[in-house]
């Protein structure tokens, strides 16, 4: 790639102490014109690594939050120009230097910039601007940081064998920005650059205070998650804080709090697609409160013939607000949570549905869970096309279909394989459950019968000794309650 350098500001951070919360300080080494940048050893160090700057790929929307390459934009109020922003005007003087000391004065100022960012480290910053006369008569604007690398020698001779390298810095570490961004060559974003930071410290991209980074995929993905569990949480508690009918009669309990209404009167008009929510959990289309909700009240006061007094009332109508509040704290918790279990909450067609929202707006999100210790990965298009999951005698089964295997890497068995009816397969997993309980309910009964003998003998020696038994006058059933 032609890249023609125009001018190139060196400057070395350094700290007054060990402390890496101490003071840095800066010192500018020397500014470069295209002449002397070419004949230094300079271009043998950076040439390469600004065209891999270049080069590299960006995601708008990048699929971890911890991804290495991002695409800021200048933050703009509605309404107002890019020159609004300090940021962006910064750029833009860098690009319109036109004399050395001119792009040194402004390298300047984005050093000091930069050393008001917390936890900066020793190193060298390179400000360049560049031009690729192929595509652009303008400039691009690099920014880079290498940060010294601690514990590096060399080979000296026979006596010392190394010595310490004291500054030394390498290309591997380097973090970049550029500035304007080319998503394509020949293509330009005025208002956006591209930055490169490998390590998990964020602090490079910090220190642009008024440039924003667009949300990754998951995070995208979790706001949407979040706004169709609300939706679902207002069609099962029928768009109120918390109103539901009885089942015998369909009377109202609870007022809707929102709209001054009855719970009775709401949700009248078109159905909302999380509607079956409130049926999935009640098994009842009256909007039944379910099961365990009543449990706040007893069913004198759930019923309104029965609740003889105004407390009585109040305490039935509060039942489901509260109830409400502890699902909602439970969700919030599940949507917090890194490793998270099955909720058992929507139904097949509920989670296809939400599925199918978050693939139009994400066509390549991915779907990643475990079942025990085996993982399931695939595109979240795939469920309840060729990735479905069931219960099978009290335990989760995925099923995947598909036309073909594919085996990497090691040879194993399973490649020889002439599979059998998915009906055998059903039957003998149906088998294996059953052993299973059998071995359990053995289990269980080999240690019941364990503690009885144990407790047997507690008694005889107490006897023995003439003091009573804490376990006198206990009864030994011939069966098991299950039996």
């Amino acid at each position: 790639m032609d890249i023609l350098m125009q001018y190139l500001s060196f400057f070395v951070i350094q700290s007054e102490s060990e402390d890496p919360e101490a003071a840095k300080t800066y010192r500018h080494f020397q500014t470069l014109h295209r002449e002397s940048y070419e004949n230094s050893e300079l271009k043998e160090f950076l040439h390469g690594e600004l065209e891999r700057i270049l080069k590299r790929k960006a995601e708008r929307n990048p699929k971890t939050e911890q991804a290495p390459t991002k695409i800021g934009r200048f933050l703009v109020e509605p309404g107002y120009e890019p020159s609004s922003n300090p940021n962006f005007n910064l750029f833009q003087r860098l690009r319109q230097a036109s004399t050395r000391e001119e792009f040194q004065a402004v390298s300047d100022d984005l050093i000091r910039t930069y050393l008001n960012t917390s936890a900066v480290r020793g190193g060298a910053f390179i400000v360049a601007a560049a031009k690729l006369p192929k595509y652009f008569d303008e400039p691009f604007i690099f920014v880079l940081k290498c940060d010294f690398e601690p514990k590096i020698a060399r080979i000296s001779d026979e006596k010392s064998l190394v010595s310490q390298v004291e500054m030394a810095i390498s290309a591997r570490s380097i973090k970049s920005i550029q500035y304007p961004y080319m998503p394509e060559p020949g293509m330009l974003e005025e208002e956006e650059l591209k930055i490169h930071q490998a390590s998990h410290a964020r602090y490079f991209e910090d220190f642009l205070k008024y440039v924003t980074y667009e949300k990754s995929k998951p995070a995208i993905v979790t706001e949407q998650m979040l706004g169709m569990v609300q939706e679902y949480m207002d069609a099962k508690w029928h768009g109120s804080e918390g109103s539901y009918q009885t089942e015998e009669d369909g009377t109202d309990l609870g007022t809707d709090l929102d709209a001054g209404q009855p719970a009775g009167e709401a949700g009248h008009g078109e159905t909302p697609p999380w509607d079956e929510a409130a049926g999935a959990g009640s098994e009842n289309e009256t909007g039944a409160a379910p099961e365990g909700i009543l449990a706040a009240a007893s069913e004198e006061e759930v019923r309104l013939g029965e609740a003889g007094s105004p407390d009585g009332r109040n305490r039935a109508a509060s039942a489901p607000v509260d109830a409400r509040r502890r699902e909602e704290q439970r969700m919030e918790i599940w949507a917090a949570g890194e490793k998270r279990e099955l909720q058992e909450r929507w139904s097949h067609d509920q989670v296809a549905d939400a599925a199918a929202r978050i693939v139009e707006t994400q066509p390549d999100y991915e779907m990643n869970f475990k079942l025990d210790g085996i993982s399931v990965r695939g595109k979240m298009e795939e469920y309840g096309k060729s990735v479905h999951i069931a219960r099978l005698n009290g335990r989760y089964v995925v099923l995947i279909e598909g036309d073909a295997f594919r085996f990497d890497k090691g040879i194993s068995p399973i490649e020889l394989l002439s599979p059998e009816p998915f009906e055998e397969v059903v039957a003998r997993i149906a088998e294996e459950a059953d052993r299973r309980t059998v071995e359990e309910r053995e289990e269980r009964w080999r240690e019941r019968e364990e503690r009885l003998a144990r407790e047997n003998h507690a008694a005889t020696s107490s006897t023995e000794s003439g003091e009573p038994s804490p376990f006198a006058g206990e009864a030994r059933a011939d069966k098991l309650p299950w039996e």
